[in-house]
């Protein structure tokens, strides 16, 4: 009988869901915040490394083409953003998100590939039209932006030039998601997930959390 994705997977997502309810419980307590915030990029760098693992070596040369072009190009719209303010609106990143290239740190790619390939993976467990996951796809990015803002924030991710998140930000994530998601679709349709999708709820859960309960 051959074992369900979930069973094959379960060592890894035990191991994010872990690694992420220490995260949780690390921000919310005071007196550890620091040493959170201090691990993030390295946090982001496992966990995400684990996500790579499972979803991009076992595939072939289209699909790991896509996560270096969207790293690549994602990553060069960050400094593009940063430098003029013309893609997502005036912002900075400060120190916490570790080594920054051109004022972008270099993790920040990487968590683009991760976020728009697990709403992409969430997509098509629901549909098979190339439209209506890259759709969804880019709804659920700006919903995972949504959390995530106050809380980056909060930490000092990254800080805004103005007091609320600009519009333009929000509408910057829905046309990136949605780019993305149709070229992966058309180059590679049955690519394998991985843990893609569990490591994009399991964020989103954790960003939730913190929005609900950090002071």
């Amino acid at each position: 009988m051959e074992r369900s994705p979930f069973l094959n997977n379960n060592k890894e997502v035990l191991f994010l869901v872990i690694m992420y309810f220490v995260g949780i419980v690390g921000h919310l307590i005071p007196s550890t915040r620091n040493l959170m915030i201090t691990l993030t990029p390295f946090t982001l760098l496992l966990t995400g490394g684990v996500v790579t693992y499972k979803s991009f070596l076992p595939s072939d040369h289209k699909f790991l083409f896509w996560g270096i072009t969207t790293y690549l190009i994602t990553f060069l719209l960050e400094v593009i953003g940063v430098k003029t303010g013309l893609v997502f609106g005036g912002y900075n990143y400060g120190p916490a998100l570790g080594f920054k290239v051109f004022e972008v740190p270099l993790i920040i790619g990487f968590n683009w590939v991760l976020v728009i390939l697990g709403a992409i993976s969430i997509g098509k467990s629901y549909s098979k039209n190339i439209i209506l996951i890259s759709l969804s796809t880019a709804v659920l990015s700006v919903m995972f932006d949504y959390f995530l803002e106050p809380v980056a924030i909060n930490l000092g991710y990254w800080q805004w030039d103005q007091i609320s998140v600009p519009l333009q930000n929000y509408l910057a994530w829905f046309l990136i998601a949605f780019i993305f998601s149709i070229v992966l679709l058309k180059i590679k349709p049955d690519f394998k997930p991985g843990v893609s999708k569990e490591y994009f709820l399991i964020q989103f859960t954790f960003f939730i959390i913190l929005n609900l309960f950090m002071r």
